[in-house]
Order: structure tokens, then sequence, then C-alpha cells
């Protein structure tokens, strides 16, 4: 249960953001396409989160983007270890060809071509299940492996759905839990589905990936024990059940002598932002490069009021991502961007305002690699609390213009339909899809109206999600390119005069830059 209204507007924030996004076609299109949903994962039929069950571990959505990624880098190659371990199993060709693709995407193709492996796969079988955990890597600060799974119930209750994915009915299906063991108070989660085999028997598997964020006092006191192995324990939920019911123990042989610790550079670099009415700099705090991925931390100023996205929400093709190259040619693309402190009510002990970014592959490996370049096309700045407000009536006449901080924005149509109050919004250029400003009322009167539809059935119907229908409070967008218009829904009682909230959302901020730094002498 949320306990504060902001936490209850995050909350239908996201599910209504979900509502809007694409439904892909198979698991690993949705692994190339989710880190554009950064905090709003979409609920695609054809996968299912995977439930980590540790003490104070929490599912985060950003972690779940962290598994999947958008170009391959390297040449492909498969462990012959966990394809000998699953040779002659019936289905298996598919999770062969899927880790295949996979390991471009997430950095372990990178370390497998330096023989980087210091965690060996597993497979069990009982019964008529067949589990496997492979890809398992430990970095200085995160945990993650993929995991399999094979049943006789899985492959009764596979089907294929309508846009070409395959699913199961998990109502009739038990669910396999891997929990790990060796780590408690971690933070993160997983995301999977259900892969189809290439080979004869077209035998269905369900595959997940998982990513877990450790402390680097966690990792160390884990070394420091010398162990031989990473420890997994399985646990089954049966249909209809809540409770997951514990199995047994999985031991992954861990060789502590062939783990490598990370590379970390400090860089204090500061990046100047001219004109923006907040931000005037951030700072490239740190790169930390692993055996698998290169990683950069930004810091903007601490308790800020807003905090910044990378990875352009609205820009599918990724054409103004960031990226990594180095000074012998390499391309690192982004993988991840993890705006941190997103909301405040919701931040842990520790957390800072900024950004993690993680770049796929990585220069570990080869000493000759001196510097990186980063190259920024620009980023998006959201607030996280309105910062200026204005009047509107009903009956004033229209066209009315407001001005907002460095821009101003003229609304020329007004409604008020079931519940919300809508503002058409004039747009000075046709290709643009969002305003960058977000409406909508008082907190006060936001936190009355919240506690009224809860209390009266009449009004909590009114705003049930529906499938199909997308409504974002308050965000000013355009849903077709040939509109000369946006439109923004603002969910407020019906009155004879408002008073409207503002508050920057995604707004873009252009930065053509080329910042290079040195990662070592």
């Amino acid at each position: 249960m949320l306990k504060s209204v902001r936490d209850k507007q995050v909350k239908e924030e996201l599910t209504q953001s979900l509502q809007e996004l694409p439904v892909p076609a198979s698991l690993l299109q949705f692994a190339k396409d989710v880190p554009d949903m950064a905090e709003s994962l979409p609920a695609i039929p054809a996968r299912r989160p995977i439930r980590q069950r540790s003490r104070k571990a929490r599912f985060t959505i950003a972690a779940a983007c962290a598994l999947a990624v958008v170009a391959s880098v390297g040449a492909a190659q498969v462990s012959p270890t966990f394809a000998d371990m699953v040779k002659g199993i019936p289905g298996f060709s598919g999770v062969l060809s899927w880790l295949d693709e996979m390991r471009g995407y997430d950095g372990v193709r990178n370390a497998h071509s330096y023989g980087y492996e210091p965690a060996e796969p597993v497979v069990k079988q009982f019964g008529d299940v067949t589990i496997g955990i492979s890809d398992v890597y430990l970095t200085g600060d995160k945990l993650f492996y993929k995991t399999f799974v094979k049943s006789d119930e899985i492959k009764k209750n596979a089907f294929k759905r309508d846009n070409g994915g395959w699913d199961a009915d998990w109502r009739n299906t038990t669910d396999y839990l891997f929990h790990i063991v060796d780590f408690k108070e971690i933070r993160g989660g997983g995301s999977g589905g259900i892969i189809m085999s290439d080979d004869s028997t077209k035998e269905p598997i369900y595959a997940g990936t998982h990513s877990f964020t450790l402390t680097p006092q966690q990792v160390q006191d884990f070394m420091n024990k010398n162990p031989k192995e990473l420890r997994f324990s399985v646990s089954k939920v049966q249909p209809g059940q809540q409770n997951a019911e514990f199995l047994f123990e999985i031991s992954v042989p861990f060789d502590k002598s062939q783990w490598r610790e990370d590379l970390i550079v400090p860089l204090h670099q500061q990046v100047e932002v001219a004109g923006d009415p907040d931000l005037p700099s951030f700072a490239l705090d740190q790169v930390k490069i692993t055996p698998t991925n290169t990683h950069l931390d930004v810091k903007i100023q601490q308790g800020s009021n807003y905090y910044l996205e990378f990875r352009q929400v609205y820009d599918y093709e990724r054409k103004f991502d960031p990226y990594l190259t180095d000074d012998k040619g390499n391309k690192y693309p982004l993988q991840v961007d993890s705006p941190q402190k997103m909301y405040d009510s919701l931040a842990r002990p520790g957390d800072w305002d900024g950004n993690k970014m993680e770049f796929m592959s990585s220069p570990y490996f080869d000493p000759s690699v001196k510097r990186l370049t980063l190259h920024l096309n620009g980023f998006q700045l959201t607030e996280k609390t309105p910062s200026a407000s204005f009047t509107l009536s009903p009956g004033e006449k229209l066209p009315k213009t407001v001005r907002f901080k460095d821009k101003q924005f003229t609304i020329v149509g007004t409604s008020y339909k079931k519940g919300y109050l809508w503002l058409k919004i004039k747009k000075d250029r046709p290709e643009d899809v969002r305003l960058g400003i977000q409406f909508g009322i008082p907190q006060d009167h936001r936190k009355a109206y919240t506690e009224k539809i809860e209390n009266t059935p009449e009004l909590k119907e009114l705003y049930e999600p529906r499938p199909g229908v997308a409504v974002i409070d308050g965000v000013a967008r355009s849903e077709r390119p040939e509109d000369d218009y946006f439109e923004a829904s603002i969910r407020t009682p019906e009155q004879d005069s408002y008073e409207i909230t503002m508050l920057r959302n995604s707004n873009p901020i252009p930065l053509k830059k080329e910042i290079t730094f040195e990662i070592r002498k």
C-alpha cells in the first residue's frame, strides 16, 4: 500500500503511462526495446516480472530495464560449457540461439571473447522440470545472471499470441523463483518470457534475465570469505497460490582467482549548459569499467527539484542517444540510463541526484585504450514538483498566451469531459510531439480530490484505467503528426475557475558536446 499522496500519484502516472506503450512480438525484441521505457515498463502479456523474495529486496523498473539493450558489439560466441550441459535436451536449441543474440547486448560476449567467466553455469533436472543458471557475473556493485525453466506444464500451457510472441497460461503453470542467497538487502529485479525452440521439438522454455545492485562493501565482504561458489535457492509457486515453497539450493562454482576488480577513474569534470533556466551545469563524476560494460556517473546539484534523462524518452530510433568512443575508434552505445532520485519519496539512503549511465561493452581487457570520449546530443529535464501556475476560467476569451520560464505557449481551446479538464495548445512546429510541460492542480487540491475519489464509488469507477485508453495526467502531447495542436488532460473536479500548475516534463535540452577523459596513463 502506498502511504503518501505523492506515492499514489507516482503509481497512477506509471499505471497510466503503461497503457500507451507498444507490445513487442518477441522476448528478444522486448530486450532491445525496453530501455526506452526506463521508468514506464509496459505490461507486456508475453513476459512477466520475476519475483525476488529477499528481505528488503524490491523490484525496480530501472533495474529490469538494465537487463535489455539495443545493439550488438563483437563477434557471436556461445559458451561451450553451457552448450555441452544442455546438449540433447529438447528445446534448448532455442535458448542457445537467444543467448547468442543477448550476449551481444548485455556485455557477456565481450567478457567471453577474453575468456572471462569466473562463475560456471549449472543445469539441474528434477522430475519433468529442467532449470539452468548461466551468464553469472559479479562486478564491484552488481550481480546479474540468466535463468531457464523447462517443464511439462509450460509446454502444455504455452500458446502463440496475435502479435507473434509466445506466452503461457500462468494461471495453470507453476512459477519457479531463483533467490540469491549470498547477498541480503539487495535492490533489483528481472524480466523474462517464453523462448520457443527452433528445433523439431518446438519446445517452449521460460528464460529470465536478472540484475541486482550491491554495495561495494557487500562484494568485499563476500570476497573476504574466499568463496568457492555462489548460492541460489529455488522455490516454486503453484497455480492459484501466493506463497513460495522452497525446493532446494543450487551452487554455481565461483573462481575467486579469476574474478577481476572494476577499474574506477574519478573525473569530477563540469559540463556547462548555457541558457537553461534551471540547470547551469552537471558533472561527470566517475567512469567505471567492468569486464562486461562501461559505466558513467553524472551528478547534478544535490537537492535539485528536477532529474535528467540522457536517453530521450520519445526518440524511438535512438538517434540522439549519447555514446562513448575510445582512442582506437571503437564505439560503445548507451545501454541503460538510470536517473537517480526521480521521486524523493522513494529514495533510499545514499541515493544522490544525477544519473547512472551504462554503455555496451568495455575496454577493460585492452590496456592500449587510454582515453574515452563522450558524445552528447542533448538530454531531457523533468521537474519533480510544479514551479509556476496560472489561472483559467472556462468562459474567458481565447487564445490565451502563458509564459513559463524560457518559453511561452498559447491555449486555443478548453473543455471538460469525463472528469478531466482538457487544454488544446497551439503547436509552434508540426513535427513536435511533446510540449515539454505537465499541467496539474495544486497539491492540496489534488490530495483532497484523491481522497474524495477513494471514498466515492462513482468517481472511483470514472477514473479506473481502461484497456486501450491512454490518459497521461497533465502531459501536453500530440497524438497525430498532422495535428497543429497539443492536448493535455488534467484530472480535476469541474469548477468555475482553475488554478493550473506547471512543471517541465521531458523538456528537451540540446547540447552538442564531445568530452574526452583519460582512463589510463
